[in-house]
């Protein structure tokens, strides 16, 4: 019975520190909604208030306030600055060149002389496969058979 009655007391002191614990909590949360509160109340007022946040706008992108506007002579100044610290010296960009490529013409088979590579090949197997089989052995490289056989099969 003695046992029960300690085991009972010690639940009820730790039910009361929980109890002020949480009490503690609660305290702690209305302190932030009442701070909320007030922000709220003064956002909503600078917002309706167009006198005061006229105002408000003003200071904010003013020379010294947080967030000055940039002018075109700030940048420039800026630019220079960065340009020296750097020692690099501004030049105006240059115009995009493309670049000039050695295209083949379509059909033309490097290194198989005049005519069409395929044509040429087709009228040889046509005739004498024997002959064919030589051409492609000199003119041809394994990607324009490769590359054929691609695109009959395709």
């Amino acid at each position: 019975m003695e046992d029960a009655l300690l085991n009972q007391a010690q639940q009820r002191v730790e039910a009361v520190n929980q109890i002020g614990a949480m009490q503690e909590q609660l305290q702690q949360a209305a302190e932030v909604i009442v701070r909320a509160a007030e922000d709220n109340a003064a956002y909503h007022n600078l917002l309706t208030n167009p006198e005061l946040l006229a105002e408000y706008v003003t200071k904010l992108f003013a020379p010294d306030g947080p967030y000055p506007t940039e002018l075109p002579q700030d940048r420039l100044a800026a630019e220079v600055a960065m340009n020296e610290e750097y020692g690099q010296r501004w030049s105006a960009p240059t115009a995009y060149e493309r670049p000039q490529l050695d295209i083949p013409a379509p059909g033309v088979q490097n290194g198989s002389g005049t005519g069409d590579f395929y044509s040429t090949f087709s009228q040889l197997m046509d005739t004498n496969p024997v002959a064919a089989a030589q051409y492609l052995s000199t003119y041809g490289t394994p990607d324009a058979l490769r590359s054929k056989m691609l695109i009959s099969e395709g």
